[in-house]
């Protein structure tokens, strides 16, 4: 983008889908990058992406064109993320900067380590906090990352210009960076994202073995499927989410059993202010939800 060049001279998307393919319409609206390679298990997906402008070819193997890709960005699910590793643990891009976009971090960097062997400063792990339940390129935009936020993990091996290079591929696209360590991204995701689903998920199957679930299913209202929105989400996907961070999701999940219980008793006891209390103190934390979720907070 400095006198006319590119920030990324050829750029190799793994996975066009929503976030991979918004990735590249972003970079490609605001000029910053020359050639788009795509890479993935679908190739109506891939094809669907090149008509769309997202990518300007496909390439049916990563390591095909990895050696002399300028940037690497993993973008398919977490466990795929790990497989794609693997894949490039024969022979490590030398110069190629890689970075993913995976929902857990601690595993997947692991694994970067294993397989990149001395080449692993150059990985940049990355977490973007955007998306829609809607997934694969027919969901994704250019405009996607704007006003979020997103997430890199590196740590005291990553090579210094590697993650200023990944972090102005995101500015470009209008988000804001936020760094942090990869445990605490893990604990603070489980609790922010991963066990919401798992609530979501639970609810809608709590409802379909319910005997009456066919009469409750005319008769949700807004609240109802607002709270299970996420469980339209892709359940391969957040299958190997939660096994990929059960640590932290498992002490959530514990931790909230024990809170329903405590909602349990109040209820069971009729200690009404209590529940009103606890009613009024949730609602002044979801304000501030409201108040904190913009990026750079």
């Amino acid at each position: 983008m400095n006198n006319g060049i590119p920030l990324i001279r050829k750029l190799v998307i793994v996975g066009a889908g929503l976030i991979g393919g918004s990735l590249a319409l972003a970079l490609r609206h605001v000029g910053a990058v020359g050639e788009i390679v795509g890479v993935g298990r679908s190739r109506v997906n891939l094809d669907k992406a090149m008509e769309a402008g997202a990518i300007d070819r496909v390439a049916s193997e990563l390591v095909d064109v990895a050696q002399d890709a300028d940037m690497i960005v993993l973008a398919t699910p977490v466990n795929t993320i790990n497989h794609y590793l693997h894949e490039l643990s024969a022979d490590p891009p030398k110069d190629a900067i890689i970075t993913d976009v995976g929902s857990v971090k601690q595993d997947i960097m692991l694994t970067a380590r294993q397989c990149l062997k001395e080449q692993y400063r150059n990985f940049v792990p990355g977490h973007p906090i955007a998306g829609r339940e809607r997934s694969g390129i027919d969901a994704a935009s250019a405009g996607l990352f704007q006003n979020h936020n997103v997430v890199l993990t590196p740590d005291g091996d990553t090579d210094s210009e590697a993650i200023e290079t990944v972090r102005k591929m995101w500015l470009v696209t209008g988000a804001s960076i936020i760094l942090m360590d990869r445990l605490e991204h893990d604990a603070v995701l489980s609790l922010t994202s991963h066990l919401p689903h798992i609530l979501a998920y639970a609810m809608m199957d709590y409802l379909a073995n319910d005997a009456k679930s066919e009469r409750c299913y005319r008769m949700t209202a807004g609240g109802f499927y607002d709270f299970t929105r996420t469980a339209s989400s892709d359940p391969e996907m957040w299958k190997d989410i939660s096994i990929m961070n059960k640590d932290s999701l498992m002490k959530d999940i514990r931790r909230f059993q024990s809170r329903l219980e405590d909602i349990a008793m109040m209820i069971q006891n009729g200690e009404g202010s209590s529940l009103e209390k606890l009613f009024k103190d949730a609602r002044q934390a979801r304000s501030l939800v409201a108040e904190k979720r913009s990026p750079g907070e």
